[in-house]
């Protein structure tokens, strides 16, 4: 009863909603650049769950990706109070924050464990002939419109994962710790309404048939 009631509250701090995707580089160090991201934009906004996700973004591989890159996540949710929270990493499809990102799509293509969206998402440069194995080579990445169904939520995380957010996802070089591109963005998520469409039918129908 108490971890209901504060779900409930914590949900409440966060009813204001991005409607549009709004993104940003925040790349720091031009010189060992990388990654680029020359455009990005999601659809529907807010991200209902579950439901279609339309993906678009171009982006540039100005260096060849190597073994021993790693991509850091940062998320951060925000309230209508004006606080921040950082959240973990396990809230989402991720294992941890940190991933190679060599050896993400490696992994996750022989691991039963795989989730459908890991799979669709490998589908999906797949399909503008992208290899997901590394050494990445210099290109540029474009996607269009590219459908990802995103799987309803369970238990306590669809209390808790509705509502704004920002990510931060920096490529760095592991040995050296050099930043190799960073790309930041804010997005809400929003649980999909539910359709009361056929109860409201039933009901006309049983006023129709009295007993």
């Amino acid at each position: 009863m108490y971890i209901c009631l504060i779900a409930f509250f914590y949900v409440r701090l966060v009813e204001a909603e991005y409607h549009t995707f709004v993104w940003q580089s925040c790349t720091t160090n031009t010189d060992h650049q990388a990654i680029k991201v020359h455009s990005a934009n999601v659809s529907p906004t807010p991200v209902q769950i579950p439901g279609p996700l339309y993906v678009s973004f171009t982006v540039f591989v100005l260096k060849q990706i190597e073994l021993g890159t790693e991509i850091r996540f940062d998320v951060t949710r925000h309230s209508t109070l004006g606080y921040d929270i950082h959240v973990s990493c396990l809230f989402f499809p991720l294992e941890r924050c940190t991933l190679d990102v060599c050896s993400i799509f490696e992994i996750s293509a022989n691991t039963a464990n795989t989730t459908n969206t890991t799979r669709q998402i490998i589908k999906m440069f797949e399909s503008v002939r992208v290899s997901t194995h590394c050494p990445v080579a210099i290109q540029h990445i474009t996607i269009v419109d590219y459908r990802i169904d995103i799987p309803k939520l369970d238990g306590l995380a669809k209390y808790l994962v509705p509502g704004d957010y920002t990510v931060k996802a920096t490529v760095l070089h592991q040995a050296t710790g050099i930043e190799l591109g960073c790309f930041r963005f804010s997005i809400s998520l929003k649980e999909k309404p539910k359709d009361y469409g056929w109860l409201l039918g039933r009901k006309r129908r049983n006023n129709k048939n009295p007993n």
